[in-house]
């Protein structure tokens, strides 16, 4: 029978010197209902209301423990004769506040008289029951839990716990309570000894179904469920950065090998469980070694990391306290096969996590996109192969571009916000990448960028703004000159073009390419006709913002630039843009897929105008638009001619 003897009791961090609370009278007699605990003492014929034949035959037994306290302390421990007679505390494990010495509130001494009454294997029972019935985190339930933890000492709560390792059924139930309390109670090398005395198989129990608690939206109280399994975590950090060979220490790395190894089928995946674990512990050495482990095992077998480990790994690096590197030096290392081969598990759609409860699903999501996060914001310079670790920050812009809409990812805002990120830290770069045939990560057809502008900057608009400004200033439609700039000023001349135009306008149509390809797919998958129109204001307009700016509708758009703009003000800049570029206001699908595509062709009258062709020769600017319109018919999603072409001023 499975006993789960659990409550709302908080984990609360260990309160050395609070007063304890002393009752001058006992507690009011109450009627218990009998909870999984108790219904598991009435098989040993004990009741919690009748007790005086049955607390006469347990007395009786010559292996009965008994807790007494003397009328003065001495120093020592639980002292138990040598013939096996009734255990004597002799001392506080914590010392208790100056003053009270040895002697403790009535209710305690009612608490260990009731232990008296237990037998021997089941006095761990007895101490979950008195533990439970103050599980508040009231000063007077605190000083309660304390002062009985105390006035047992640690020695003898870890003896008892002893009892709970082959009871691997209510074991853990019972082992949860007593653990929590102690917590709060003793400094940390004794609750080492008592995570020693549970062993490995009982404290894995007590984690896995403690965050498998927490992380199901049918728990009756999650909140009081996290609470518990922070302070368990956290514990699990304290012990792995004590110095090796300290107690408890073998026992807690043993539970997470226990929970990533033995997990059922239908079961919430073990790795993800112990990264849950590993997140919250607060140490970064635990994190580390956690992830190194699955790392390693990557690099004797690519095969061997299915994608919740390679999940669990990027959570638990994504934990790891903020810094220049922030624990991703283990993946800029891997050598690029691997690492590839990580991103891809990494990225994958399916899972067992995904049959999990929603709020652990969440909790993993999160754990991702923090990951993705700390690599948009890695600094290659801190690395010591600086172009290994840009790459790391490509190659994970579009694993994750094209896994985006996928049922881990689920086009969550972290997501959309960790993407853009990584494009605004590198625009550049992931372009000019993405175009080069000759590379490795090179991006057949623009995939991966125009599934990126498809769901982050037409469908998604929390990050769109930041998608926009990254792309006006590497293209040199705003404040800032960019690459258009460059091409417009040297004319297609063919000194320039030889040494770098010639990528630029490869790069500058690769992009728009790519940004074309996304308004496709994306206005024509948004079915509100106002998000359709509000998405060609934002992305389009960005675009031809100076041409925009001198308009009538200048100042409707300065206001939706703000994020102060109404609907009406939308409305009037999307009618100006349809009236400029095609002549039609119309906002239907196909109307706004041509329209995107006219002010893309358009955007680019400014840089090519009278002053800027004259000196030029036509030779030159005809061979760049090629160049340019190549760009364009790589990343646009069609085959044959571009669906765009930029100089021609032509949509097929």
């Amino acid at each position: 029978m499975k006993i789960d003897i659990r409550g709302p009791m908080q984990s609360r961090p260990v309160q050395e010197n609070k007063p304890l609370v002393a009752k001058v009278e006992p507690p009011p007699t109450r009627k218990v209902e009998p909870n999984p605990v108790q219904k598991r003492l009435n098989q040993d014929l004990f009741t919690t209301d009748t007790r005086t034949r049955q607390a006469q035959s347990l007395v009786g037994s010559t292996s009965f423990q008994a807790f007494q306290l003397p009328t003065t302390g001495t120093p020592g421990g639980p002292v138990a004769p040598s013939g096996g007679g009734p255990v004597t505390q002799t001392a506080q494990a914590t010392p208790l506040p100056p003053g009270q010495g040895a002697a403790v509130s009535p209710e305690v001494q009612a608490a260990l008289d009731e232990l008296n009454k237990f037998q021997p294997e089941s006095q761990a029972y007895g101490l979950a029951l008195s533990l439970q019935d103050h599980p508040g985190d009231g000063d007077e339930d605190v000083a309660f839990r304390r002062e009985l933890l105390t006035a047992l000492g640690p020695d003898r709560v870890a003896q008892l716990l002893t009892q709970m390792r082959d009871k691997l059924g209510e074991g853990p139930g019972v082992a949860e309570v007593i653990l929590e309390a102690a917590i709060e109670s003793y400094p940390l090398a004794d609750q080492g000894k008592l995570v020693q005395a549970m062993g490995p198989e009982v404290l894995g129990s007590v984690l896995r179904e403690g965050v498998e608690a927490a992380g199901s939206p049918v728990s009756p109280d999650r909140e009081a469920a996290l609470a518990r399994m922070q302070g368990l975590a956290t514990l699990m950090g304290d012990l792995h950065s004590l110095p090796p060979g300290s107690p408890g220490q073998s026992e807690a790395a043993g539970a997470l090998d226990h929970i990533q190894n033995s997990a059922l089928e239908g079961d919430t995946p073990g790795a993800s469980i112990a990264a849950w674990i590993v997140a919250n512990s607060g140490s970064d050495s635990l994190r580390s070694d956690f992830a190194n482990g699955y790392l390693e095992a990557l690099k004797a077998d690519p095969a061997s990391l299915a994608p919740e480990e390679a999940r669990a790994v990027a959570w638990a690096l994504g934990s790891m306290t903020q810094s220049p590197t922030s624990g991703l030096g283990a993946i800029v290392d891997l050598p690029e096969a691997q690492r590839t081969q990580f991103l891809g598990q990494l990225s994958a759609s399916d899972g067992p996590e995904l049959q999990t409860g929603a709020f652990f699903q969440e909790d993993a999501l999160a754990g991702v996109n923090e990951f993705l996060m700390d690599v948009s914001r890695l600094d290659p310079g801190s690395f010591p192969n600086a172009q290994a670790a840009k790459e790391l920050r490509i190659e994970t812009f579009q694993q994750i571009s094209k896994a985006v809409e996928g049922d881990f990812l689920r086009d969550s805002p972290g997501t959309h916000g960790a993407l853009a990120s990584m494009f605004a830290a590198d625009t550049e770069g992931i372009v000019n990448t993405s175009a080069n045939t000759s590379h490795r990560l090179n991006d057949p057809e623009g995939q991966a960028l125009a599934k990126f502008f498809d769901h982050v900057a037409f469908r998604g608009e929390d990050s769109r703004s930041l998608v926009t400004e990254a792309l006006q200033k590497y293209l040199g439609v705003g404040a800032e000159k960019g690459i258009v700039d460059a091409l417009s000023e040297h004319k297609g001349d063919e000194a320039f073009m030889a040494s770098q135009g010639n990528v630029l306008a490869r790069n500058m149509g690769f992009v728009l390419g790519a940004l074309y390809q996304g308004s496709q797919g994306a206005l024509q998958n948004i079915d509100d006709e106002h998000a359709r129109k509000k998405a060609i204001v934002d992305v389009m307009g960005s675009l031809v913002e100076s041409t925009l700016e001198a308009s009538p509708v200048a100042g409707m758009y300065s206001k939706i630039k703000s994020g102060t703009g109404d609907r009406a003000s939308v409305e009037a800049v999307f009618d100006w843009l349809g009236d400029h570029f095609v002549g039609d206001k119309d906002a239907g699908k196909d109307a706004v897929t041509k329209l995107s595509g006219a002010v893309i062709e358009g955007a680019w009258g400014p840089f090519f105008g009278d002053e800027a062709l004259k000196g030029a020769r036509p030779q030159d600017l005809i061979a760049m638009f090629a160049i340019i319109n190549a760009g364009v018919a790589r990343a646009d999603g069609r085959t044959g001619d571009p669906n765009i072409n930029i100089g021609g001023a032509y949509i097929q």
